[in-house]
């Protein structure tokens, strides 16, 4: 292969492939070539890895390890503007919010995301929100009782506030999982999620992140 090397463009050579890269080390062919114009392909085993064209970045990135972040292989999203109060004092579903998710990879993380509006109904009034997944109620333990949002209103009309919720589960493994939001009430008379008197659009987003 013949090597230029000029004071003003710099080292140029054979443009070569990626089953033969341009420039390799001892394995010939792992290393990066230049195919096609504006055009950089990175190889290993004769097999492209990315491609940086003028286009952008592309490649199956199966090489690429030791970088920030991850995929999101899957998205189920779900919105509803139909309210929902109960006066039970254990925690019920929210019947809009439910999804089931596979993974496609038992080192993939579950990213469950909740948003609407909590209502409290009664004079001291505490309404709980949590995330449950099959039957595992993800939120945390505070004073005996499992949630991961808690509203308390001490006045006595019904009242409402934004209520987020945010978990990254790890599942562990490739079966099939469902997760939901559920509600309880403790104290007053009665709980409501998305809205129960003036209806809100609620949103409900269940993301599989590869690892």
């Amino acid at each position: 292969m013949a090597l230029n090397i000029n004071g003003t463009t710099g080292i140029s050579g054979v443009d070569a492939s990626v089953s033969a890269p341009a420039l390799t080390g001892t394995d010939s062919n792992t290393g990066i070539s230049f195919p096609a114009a504006d055009t950089i392909k990175f190889s290993a085993g004769g097999v492209e890895k990315l491609s940086i064209t003028a286009s952008g970045l592309s490649g199956d990135g199966s090489g690429l390890t030791g970088i920030g972040g991850g995929k999101i292989l899957q998205v189920i999203s779900q919105e509803s503007t139909t309210g929902f109060a109960t006066t039970s004092s254990t925690f019920v579903d929210v019947f809009d919010f439910t999804a089931t998710i596979t993974a496609s990879a038992s080192t993939s993380k579950i990213l469950v995301m909740a948003s609407s509006n909590m209502e409290c109904d009664g004079s001291n009034n505490r309404s709980f929100a949590t995330i449950r997944r099959d039957s595992t109620n993800l939120g945390h333990s505070s004073g005996g009782l499992t949630q991961m949002h808690e509203y308390y209103y001490p006045g006595a009309q019904d009242q409402e506030m934004p209520c987020t919720m945010i978990y990254l589960d790890s599942p562990g493994d490739t079966n099939a999982h469902t997760y939901k939001v559920q509600i309880r009430l403790s104290g007053g008379t009665r709980a409501g999620w998305n809205g129960a008197q003036t209806a809100t659009k609620g949103s409900f987003i269940v993301m599989e992140v590869g690892a």
